[in-house]
Order: structure tokens, then C-alpha cells, then sequence
């Protein structure tokens, strides 16, 4: 994809995220990635480079305890917002991009608890056309906390009975969200959900039960894609 520009700021703890996600792109284009932990991981003249699409991954960090660096992302969200920047964030980031543009206030730890394993997801009859999916989706989740309040000028995209805001796109701000993990095929996703054993059992779930299922599309495929195509 020609004039497209990727920067991926990982979040994840395990540092997972840049390859699940690099697996998902096309193979010809270009992509960057930092690893962001720390405050001195977040270069201060980012917003000088020249990139086109910026996706926000996913983290075991929890939205609801400032990190290190989160000052410095949030206003770099802001200045992305400001320059017409297409940014996509992914359950975490998802949640870091409405906290930086709304408030603190748009993200809390979900009352439902824990939402873990192929869940379903309804989309609305717009989402369907843009995306070409079906009504409801099977997609990977690994959530406790959520988005209540979107940047104005928002369109919900999906929801679920577990979090309201499941997915939306804002034209204006030129902002996708997802609670989901669209990068996270069968394999890799169901390997997550083994290694987790522990944290799923402690909170109920059946570990077999869940690896039994699967996602319903190739969620990556369609997400990025879509993404991608978005331009300024």
C-alpha cells in the first residue's frame, strides 16, 4: 500500500502485540514499532514524524492506574487528533484514546467483570456493510475494564450484552476503536488463553471449554484492512 505509514505503540507487557499484529498487514508495508513502558520509551519529538496510521495495542496494564508514560501518550494522542492522524486502538489502547480525548470519566472497570474467550458481538446493520461481516461475530476477548463514553461525533459500531461499546469509528477525529482483539487468530489465541490458565480459573472460567472454540472470521484480515483504507 503506497503513502501508508504504520507506527504500532505497544503497550503489552509480554511485548506480544507488534508481531500478532505485523502478521495481520499486508506483507509490503511499511511498519514501525516502539515498545512503550516506561516514560524515557516515549520519544518527545514523535509527533515530527511522518506517519499515516497509528494503532494503540492492547496491554495487560489496566486503563484505571496511570502508567509511567501515560501523560506523554495522552498528549500525543491529542496532537494526532489535532493533525488529521488516523489512529486505531485495540482494548487497552481503546480505552486510552477515549480517556485521552473525552476524560478519565469515559473509562471504568466493567461491573460485568471479567469478559474472556470467543465472544459474541453484534454489529450494527452499517458496521455490516462497511466491514462485509455477518450480523454476529466471534472474536477473542481478555477484558476487565471498558469504555462508557465515546468523542463526539461517534458511530457504535458493535456491542455485546457484556460492554456496550464493543466498536465505533469517528470520521471527524478519524478514530476506529475496539474493545476486541482483532490480530488474534485460533492458535495464537487460544495458546494466550492456556498460558492465562491460572488468572481464567481463579475467575471461573473453563480453560477447555474455551479453547474448544473459535473465531468466527478472519478478524485481523477485515479490521486492519478496513482501517487501512481510512485516509485523511
Amino acid at each position: 500500500m503506497k503513502n501508508i505509514k504504520v507506527l504500532i505503540l505497544d503497550y503489552s507487557v509480554d511485548r506480544l502485540e507488534t508481531e500478532t499484529i505485523i502478521n495481520c498487514l499486508p506483507k509490503d508495508l511499511d511498519v514501525n514499532s516502539l515498545f512503550i513502558d516506561t516514560e524515557e520509551s516515549f520519544p518527545d519529538n514523535l509527533i515530527e514524524e511522518d506517519y499515516t496510521h497509528i494503532i494503540h495495542t492492547g496491554s495487560a496494564l489496566s486503563i484505571n492506574e496511570p502508567a509511567p508514560f501515560t501523560k506523554k501518550v495522552v498528549k500525543y494522542i491529542q496532537e494526532l487528533k489535532d493533525k488529521g492522524i488516523w489512529q486505531m486502538g485495540i482494548c487497552y489502547g481503546h480505552q486510552l484514546v477515549c480517556s485521552a480525548l473525552v476524560g478519565k470519566h469515559s473509562v471504568r472497570s466493567s461491573p460485568n467483570g471479567f469478559e474472556v474467550g470467543w465472544k459474541d458481538i453484534t454489529f450494527s446493520d452499517k458496521s455490516m456493510r462497511l466491514l462485509n461481516i455477518q450480523k454476529t461475530e466471534k472474536i477473542w476477548q481478555h477484558h476487565f475494564d471498558e469504555v462508557i463514553e465515546l468523542p463526539k461525533g461517534s458511530e457504535l459500531l458493535a456491542s455485546n450484552q457484556h460492554t456496550d461499546i464493543q466498536a465505533y469509528i469517528n470520521y471527524e477525529m478519524h478514530l476506529l476503536g475496539v474493545q476486541f482483539h482483532p490480530e488474534f487468530n485460533k492458535e495464537i489465541g487460544n495458546n494466550y488463553f492456556l498460558k492465562d490458565r491460572l488468572l481464567l480459573e481463579d475467575n471461573n472460567f473453563n480453560v477447555e471449554n474455551i479453547i474448544a472454540e473459535g473465531p468466527s472470521l478472519d478478524a485481523g484480515k477485515v479490521f486492519f484492512n478496513f482501517f487501512l483504507a481510512q485516509k485523511k
